[in-house]
C-alpha cells in the first residue's frame, strides 16, 4: 500500500482516537493545555507532558514519552511508544512511530516517521505546493497524483536527520540514510550518507588588524 494513503486510512480510522484508555500518564505540568473539543486525548503510561505543551484531540500518545515545553501536538497525530518530542515542536495529523526522537523546533505535518529515526533541532516536513496544486510522489518509479493537497513525507526506519534539514512535499527518506546539516532533499534519494560540500571564503586580515 503507497505510504501516503496508508497515513489516510490508519488517521481516518474511527476506533484509533475512539475510546478512553485506563492509563496513568507520569507526569502532565499544570500549564499544559489538553483539549479535547473535538476528540480524545490518550496519554500512554509513564508519559511526561512539559509545560505550555498544547494537545489536541483526537489524539494517541503511547507510554514512556515526552513531550517538551511549549510543543503543540495537533489533531489527527499519533504518537508510538518511547517516543521524544523536543522544545516547541509542532506534529500535525502524522504517525510517529516507536523510539522516534524529534528535536526541538522541528515542524512535521501530513508525514509517516518511521521506527528509531532521529531528528535534530529545526528539522522541516513541507506539506503544500506554493502552487496549490496536489502533491505528486513516485511509486515504483511512476510519479502519481496523491490527490492530497497537503502532504509531507515518508522518513524511513532508523534514519538521522541534522540540524535544519528540509524536505520537500511527498517525498522519501529511505531508511537508514544519514543527512548532515542544512539539507534540502528536493527528490528521493537511495540510503546513504550525504553532506553538504561548504566552501568558506573570506579575506584573512593581517596581525593586529580587524
Amino acid at each position: 500500500m503507497p505510504w501516503w494513503i496508508k497515513l489516510a486510512q490508519q488517521l481516518s480510522d474511527p476506533e484509533a482516537f475512539s475510546q478512553k484508555k485506563e492509563t496513568t500518564p507520569g507526569y502532565i505540568a499544570n500549564t499544559a493545555v489538553i483539549d479535547e473539543t473535538n476528540g480524545p486525548v490518550i496519554i500512554g503510561d509513564n508519559t511526561r507532558i512539559c509545560h505550555g505543551a498544547v494537545l489536541q484531540g483526537p489524539l494517541c500518545i503511547g507510554r514512556d514519552c515526552l513531550v517538551g515545553n511549549n510543543a503543540f501536538i495537533r489533531a489527527g497525530s499519533m504518537l508510538g511508544d518511547r517516543v521524544r518530542i523536543g522544545f516547541s515542536t509542532e506534529v500535525k495529523a502524522s504517525i510517529i512511530e516507536n523510539n522516534a526522537t524529534i528535536g526541538p523546533q522541528c515542524f512535521i505535518a501530513d508525514s509517516i516517521v518511521c521506527r528509531s529515526v532521529y531528528m535534530g533541532a529545526m528539522v522541516r516536513t513541507s506539506n503544500h505546493r506554493l502552487d496549490g496544486k496536489n502533491v505528486h510522489v513516485f511509486h515504483e518509479g511512476v510519479l502519481v497524483d496523491s490527490g492530497r493537497e497537503k502532504l509531507g513525507c515518508f522518513i524511513g526506519e532508523g534514519a538521522s536527520l541534522g540540524v535544519q534539514v528540509i524536505i520537500l512535499p511527498g517525498r522519501i527518506v529511505a531508511s537508514g540514510t544519514q543527512l548532515a546539516p542544512r539539507i534540502i532533499v528536493e527528490r528521493n534519494l537511495p540510503a546513504g550518507q550525504y553532506r553538504l560540500h561548504q566552501e568558506l571564503l573570506g579575506i584573512v586580515y593581517p596581525e593586529g588588524k580587524s
